[in-house]
């Protein structure tokens, strides 16, 4: 299960391109094409609601992005979808949605100060739910590898479909692996020449020596520009095709436009 987006230089680590309208063809199908290989792969493992957790190897791989897009995407086929920010350290989702960081969310559920169903937020713009990371803990990689968190997650699994927890990088702290005992899988998001063959495999043996499964590999940020003869078939191949977002013209099209040039110049 692969996904390609195309980089953009602008977004600094930071930007949210949500999958919308606006975007590009090429950038739409990428995430359908993740949400079809993602409820197959989930079909088949025979489980009920599905945890996954959305893991890099490093920070600013667009982690976050993908997570949010994935969520949009899954809830546009119209399942019942909660996001979790499990980085209790340096949680990015709260500023891509412009919630408070002083609102609650998984450290005031873990410690017993709020209820889950009062720290999730709503978003129907967007169609799915949102649990924050909540107040910065001492201890994070505890608090995630708690009973109480398996308990969170019991209680989560009867309300949706799909549970997407947005985690720390595998390679930076434990967080994910203490997290790992609860989620039914992983999907490892691999930032195109960003980071090291070495740190992705590195990332890849941290998350099976902790039993979790893989259930796919991203390739974010991928620059068919600087990608050989390859990355230009790719770009070739993606501006061939329309879709209900005006993308481009099918080859069809553009042979019936050049015969229908062919005949005007023919009368002239």
């Amino acid at each position: 299960m692969g996904l390609f987006q195309k980089k953009d230089p602008s977004s600094g680590g930071r930007t949210l391109h949500l999958v919308n309208k606006s975007k590009s063809f090429a950038y739409v199908e990428s995430y359908k094409a993740l949400r079809t290989n993602l409820n197959y792969v989930a079909s088949a493992s025979g489980h009920g609601t599905k945890v996954i957790m959305v893991v890099s190897s490093m920070p600013s791989e667009g982690k976050s992005n993908v997570t949010l897009n994935l969520a949009v995407t899954l809830a546009q086929d119209e399942k019942r979808v909660l996001l979790i920010d499990c980085d209790l350290r340096k949680g990015t989702i709260n500023r891509y949605l412009r919630i408070p960081r002083s609102a609650d969310g998984v450290t005031d559920v873990l410690t017993g100060e709020v209820d889950v169903r009062a720290a999730i937020q709503p978003y129907g713009d967007l169609g799915f739910d949102v649990l924050p990371s909540g107040q910065v803990p001492p201890n994070p990689s505890e608090l995630l590898g708690s009973s109480k968190m398996g308990q969170m997650f019991k209680t989560l699994r009867e309300r949706y479909d799909y549970i997407l927890c947005d985690t720390p990088p595998v390679n930076a702290v434990t967080d994910a692996s203490a997290l790992g005992r609860y989620v039914d899988g992983a999907i490892l998001v691999v930032s195109h020449n960003y980071v090291s063959r070495e740190s992705a495999l590195a990332a890849k043996n941290q998350l099976e020596a902790n039993n979790i499964p893989i259930f796919g590999v991203v390739l974010n940020m991928y620059d068919s520009k600087h990608s050989g003869e390859n990355g230009k078939l790719y770009s070739y191949y993606n501006y061939g095709y329309s879709s209900d977002y005006g993308y481009g013209q099918t080859p069809s099209q553009e042979r019936a436009e050049r015969d229908a040039k062919g005949r005007e110049n023919e009368k002239e």
